[in-house]
C-alpha cells in the first residue's frame, strides 16, 4: 500500500520519458505534464516513507 506513490510516479516518468522520444504519440504538454506529476508522486512518497519509518 505504501508503495503506490512510488509506483504510480515512477510510471508516470517513464512514460513522459517515452512520449518525449518519440512525439508523434502525443504532445509535448501531455508528457510535461506526467513528468511534473510522477515527480511530484514520487516527492510525497518519500515525505511519507521519511515520516512513518520511525512509526515501523
Amino acid at each position: 500500500m505504501r508503495t503506490g506513490l512510488l509506483f504510480n510516479g515512477i510510471l508516470c516518468v517513464l512514460f513522459g520519458f517515452a512520449i518525449l522520444v518519440a512525439p508523434e504519440l502525443l504532445a509535448y504538454i501531455v508528457a510535461t505534464f506526467l513528468i511534473i506529476v510522477g515527480i511530484s508522486l514520487i516527492a510525497a512518497w518519500w515525505k511519507v516513507h521519511n515520516a512513518l519509518r520511525g512509526k515501523w
